[in-house]
């Protein structure tokens, strides 16, 4: 199992700390590898900001939010969790997971990016081929929901 929490992190194109989740105590940022890349062929994940939080389109930030909070039933979703801090919507590049859930555990199985939107809705992924992975305990992964969530609405507003 691997630990998911929320802290203050300042990413490589911000100006400041703000609130982001960490895998094993590395922000996401830097432990998701192979979501954008610059003209050189130059990984530039570690450039993303988190969706929730930065989106700045309501619609789309409440979307955000909402399929990343674990449903009642066993079933995947696709969440964005990361986007380019130039443009801050699902129209640029948006780092996405495919969140499972399997009763008591919170799958991240396959991460990608997004490659198309309909209305704020992740309608395409072009798949990692990383085949990175992380699994939480569901209790662990809301606590750590639950203070990403706090951080945003008042350490980071």
């Amino acid at each position: 199992m691997n630990i998911i929490s929320a802290t203050m992190h300042q990413s490589k194109h911000a100006t400041a700390p703000h609130p982001v989740f960490t895998l094993d105590s590395i922000p996401l940022d830097n432990w998701i590898k192979g979501i954008a890349y610059d003209s050189a062929g130059n990984d530039i994940t570690e450039g993303l900001v988190p969706a929730q939080g930065w989106l700045i389109d309501d619609d789309h930030l409440r979307y955000a939010w909402q399929v990343l909070e674990p449903g009642a039933q066993d079933g995947s979703t696709i969440v964005p969790l990361l986007v380019c801090a130039d443009d801050m919507d699902l129209s640029c590049t948006v780092a996405v997971v495919e969140q499972v859930i399997s009763g008591d555990i919170v799958s991240w199985t396959r991460f990608g990016r997004a490659l198309d939107t309909i209305s704020g809705v992740i309608t395409a992924v072009n798949w990692n081929e990383t085949n990175q992975r992380a699994s939480f305990h569901r209790g662990q992964f809301q606590d750590a929901l639950a203070e990403f969530k706090r951080l945003t609405e008042y350490a980071w507003a």
